[in-house]
């Protein structure tokens, strides 16, 4: 491809820019149209010679993040293809269309062994006129991108010399008796193994992790968003080891390969400017020469825990033979490293006694004492959490209509329901009894504020501001506010697993403390999934309201302060 598109002088200077559109597909993530870099010199055979390479790589970059072979990855292919096999065949054509007579056949072979020794003589020294012919017919006819005089150019016509050198002696070797001689140059064995390993159509890594989610979606194994989250562990995983390959060849040093080099890479590697251009491989050696900090070995595991189940299904469907290869290579974490703590009296003063509740600067700035106050999802979703015992994603779902009296008590509905999109972790519907401190707090009045509000516009949510994020969480804006506002106000420090979820925690810690409950009970109180016999009979979840709101009501939450919070 000619430079004459891409190369400019800029300038009275006349310095020259290689100037290269982006394709349309990627801009987004470049963030601009074209990629420009000046090649310092107005000299243009200067500016071509430096132009080049960069050109080259730039398309080898675009053609791999459009997800297409890079062209420079089809070259090897190319060249095996035309200097060993069809040159290989045409040899073998030949010598079977030789008379049957012992001294035509002699001379035959000894022909082609005086040509071995001929071209070989001429690989030795340089003599490449003939394979650059062969070259640039095979670039003219497949319309490469391959630049005559690139480092991508020489690497192509080196390849087609050792492929047709390789088939020649393969020839003659099989001719003096070697009935099974074997190539020999590195890119004929090469291609031919990565051809051995190359998955048929269909049995791609990716192509076959979509009938193992399919069918854990249809067995209620895993929801939608977790199939989600699997895949793009699993396109990280194929990217690395090749979209192609064939899933039996993958062992597990591939897997730990591939784990080792995550190790380094910092979160969100591919949205930050100075790694999003480079490949996974690259960035890792990036990473670590910056010292960058990579992810926990709580985080590798998950990553390990995504793609060992997805071995172990095609090993059930023999497409996996052998131990799996994500075996061993498991960080040894103890169980618990990871917790979410439970708030303490003290930090639940702290975060009562808060702007938030007291009256904060403005929008934005609720860590700030002012005089605004909110009667939203940023007051009542912490608070309707701190005394159910919810999950946040469950509290922000709630609609109008979740709000309920039965028997003379109130509860929420945390419901589970295809149909409005809500989620539990169960699977499961329950009833959270809404607590008579709660009540006192101001929350059925909310409710009904909120449900005057939704007969004049008709949005039943409790919560109408929220919206689902990109992964269709609707907890997603309030559990990252709530970690953020828990730093501002001193209650969190970094990853150290304060959130929205410690409510929850702290609710069973009361239970058994104030309410002196059993674990077994407390299960039934924030609605676990209890595997017994019995939990498999009928329909209806353990507990009646009535049951669950004595439970909940023996939590006094002594040495807490609620004065802050009460209705002005």
């Amino acid at each position: 491809m000619s430079l004459a598109n891409y190369l400019f002088p800029r300038g009275k200077a006349g310095t020259y820019q290689l100037r290269v559109p982006v394709p349309r597909r990627l801009q987004a993530s470049y963030g601009k149209r074209e990629r420009i870099r000046s090649m310092g010199t107005s000299d243009r055979a200067a500016a071509v010679r430096k132009a080049l390479p960069i050109l080259s790589e730039w398309q080898a970059e675009f053609a791999r993040l459009e997800g297409e072979p890079a062209t420079a990855s089809d070259l090897p292919t190319l060249a095996v293809d035309r200097g060993y096999r069809r040159m290989l065949e045409s040899l073998e054509d030949r010598r079977r269309n030789v008379p049957d007579d012992s001294a035509a056949y002699a001379a035959f072979l000894e022909k082609r062994q005086a040509d071995l020794i001929r071209l070989t003589r001429r690989r030795q020294d340089g003599l490449q006129e003939h394979w650059e012919g062969v070259a640039d017919r095979i670039i003219a006819n497949e319309q490469l991108s391959v630049m005559k005089g690139s480092e991508a150019y020489q690497a192509f016509v080196d390849s087609i010399a050792d492929a047709s050198i390789d088939a020649l002696s393969v020839f003659n070797r099989r001719n003096a008796g070697e009935l099974d001689a074997e190539p020999r140059s590195k890119v004929v064995r090469r291609t031919l193994e990565r051809e051995a390993a190359t998955a048929p159509s269909g049995e791609t890594l990716l192509e076959l992790f979509e009938r193992y989610a399919a069918q854990r979606l249809a067995e209620k194994r895993k929801r939608p968003d977790t199939i989600n989250q699997d895949r793009k562990v699993i396109e990280s995983f194929a990217s690395f080891v090749g979209k192609d390959r064939k899933a039996e060849t993958i062992t597990g040093v591939d897997v730990r390969d591939w784990i080792d080099t995550l190790a380094v890479l910092p979160p969100n590697w591919r949205k930050r400017k100075e790694y999003r251009e480079l490949s996974m491989a690259k960035a890792a050696e990036k990473a670590k020469a910056a010292g960058e900090a990579g992810p926990s070995p709580n985080t590798l595991n998950k990553y390990l825990s995504t793609v060992r189940p997805l071995f172990t299904w095609l090993t059930k469907r023999n497409y996996y033979t052998g131990t799996n290869p994500c075996d061993g290579l498991f960080n040894d974490v103890p169980k618990g490293s990871n917790p979410r703590p439970p708030f303490s009296t003290e930090q639940l003063n702290t975060i009562l006694g808060s702007p938030l509740f007291t009256g904060f600067l403005r929008d934005g700035k609720e860590h700030l004492p002012g005089n605004c106050y909110s009667d939203d999802w940023r007051r009542w979703i912490p608070l309707t959490a701190m005394f159910t015992g919810a999950r946040i994603g469950e509290v922000a779902q709630l609609r109008i209509g979740d709000v309920r009296q039965e028997r003379g008590v109130w509860f929420v509905h945390i419901a589970f329901d295809e149909e409005t999109g809500q989620t539990t972790k169960s699977g499961l519907s329950r009833a959270a009894p809404i607590h008579s401190k709660l009540i006192e707090l101001g929350f059925l009045a909310f409710h009904q504020r909120q449900a005057e509000r939704a007969e004049r516009d008709g949005n039943l949510s409790l919560f109408p501001e929220l919206e689902p994020n990109e992964r269709g969480q609707i907890s997603g804006k309030p559990s990252r506010w709530w970690r953020e506002y828990l730093e501002d106000i001193g209650i969190k420090d970094g990853a150290d697993g304060y959130g929205a979820h410690s409510f929850r925690h702290t609710m069973a810690d009361r239970l058994r403390d104030e309410a002196e409950l059993l674990d077994d009970q407390i299960e039934v109180a924030l609605g676990h999934n209890q595997k017994t016999v019995t939990s498999g009979y009928g329909k209806l979840r353990q507990g009646t309201v009535t049951m669950l709101r004595d439970m909940f009501e023996g939590v006094r939450f002594d040495g807490v302060d609620f004065t802050p919070v009460m209705p002005r």
